[in-house]
């Protein structure tokens, strides 16, 4: 495949999120492109946001480890968004 899909996980900080993270931050078809999360979460790095409840034993994917993670509420204007970081 020449060209990867990019891909957005809403609820990145729950323990789902986190495995489909573990599964695709290095799958040849697919890009983790956006995370989204609560409120709470949001604006923070996912590192920021998953300390101390990162559930798995390999360390948070170096690739996700600094991406701002969005407010799932608002996932309307990312998902519209086919350039949004």
């Amino acid at each position: 495949m020449d060209r990867k899909y990019r891909v957005g996980i809403i609820g990145a900080t729950g323990m789902v999120g986190q495995r489909f993270i573990t599964l695709l931050h290095d799958h040849p078809w697919f890009e983790i492109a956006v995370l989204a999360a609560s409120a709470n979460s949001a604006g923070k790095t996912y590192e920021e946001a998953v300390s101390g409840r990162w559930v798995f034993p390999d360390p948070i994917p170096a690739n996700v480890r600094s991406m701002q993670v969005r407010d799932a509420a608002l996932i309307q204007p990312i998902a519209a968004c086919r350039m949004c970081p």
